[in-house]
């Protein structure tokens, strides 16, 4: 009889476990199902987000762009570059994403924001963006220093009525931008006196802050007053 009694109680003790345990998968199950569906509704959420949503402060605060300015560099990238929306993403969105990360240098926000959206994922939007940027006719387009005498005489106009400076057709300056860490043999040309590494980048603005000549050869070890001296210096002596 006390044998029968174990014997029972093995038997229910291992209903029990059984028992839990499907309960267990049954519910794993059932929240992987969640999770896949949530994941299908939030991409096709993002699919249909229209920017027109996000007031002009808001949009300009996380990408750091107007979105009258954003929309005309879309147009751009669709002619002139071969960056090309997927079945899951538009060209527009794949543009915020690379937006948000020149914004903020990491991908957590935007992971964050759109939960369907992996670092793998975003990582390789980034770089198409970044890619098609740089395509010649992109860039040679947005990045452009006055060629002609009435181009620097229009800026030369502006920067006097906005700020009374005569004769001025750019303001230039440099600014760290960083990097990651480069291979030991060359580590000490990135290394800027900020104690990171980094590219030492000049940039010339005309009188709206538009970029119109930039220079990223030389690395953070490099001090300013050497790229100026060393880059040859742009012949304005006709104006």
């Amino acid at each position: 009889m006390l044998r029968l009694t174990r014997s029972t109680h093995r038997r229910s003790t291992l209903c029990h476990y059984l028992a839990a345990r499907l309960i267990v998968e049954s519910g794993n199950v059932r929240r992987e199902t969640r999770e896949i569906s949530r994941r299908a509704l939030l991409r096709k959420n993002i699919a249909n987000i229209n920017v027109q949503y996000l007031s002009d402060t808001e949009f300009r605060n996380r990408f750091r762009l107007s979105k009258e300015a954003f929309l005309h560099l879309c147009c751009e990238l669709r002619v002139k570059s071969s960056l090309r929306p997927s079945k899951r993403i538009s060209l527009e969105h794949k543009v915020l994403c690379a937006l948000s990360f020149y914004a903020t240098g990491s991908y957590q926000r935007i992971v964050g924001m759109a939960k369907c959206l992996g670092q793998t994922t975003v990582s390789k939007y980034v770089r198409q963006v970044t890619d098609a940027l740089v395509t010649p006719s992109i860039l040679n387009y947005f990045i452009k220093f006055p060629a002609t005498l009435e181009q620097r005489n229009i800026i030369k106009n502006k920067f006097y009525t906005k700020f009374g400076i005569p004769g001025v057709i750019g303001c230039i300056d440099g600014s760290h931008f960083h990097i990651f860490t480069p291979k030991r043999d060359i580590e000490h040309l990135f290394y800027c006196r900020k104690h990171f590494y980094s590219l030492n980048v000049q940039m010339i603005c005309d009188s709206e802050c538009r970029i119109i000549n930039v220079n990223a050869k030389y690395g953070g070890a490099t001090h300013d007053a050497f790229i100026w001296e060393i880059v040859k210096p742009i012949d304005i002596s006709r104006t």
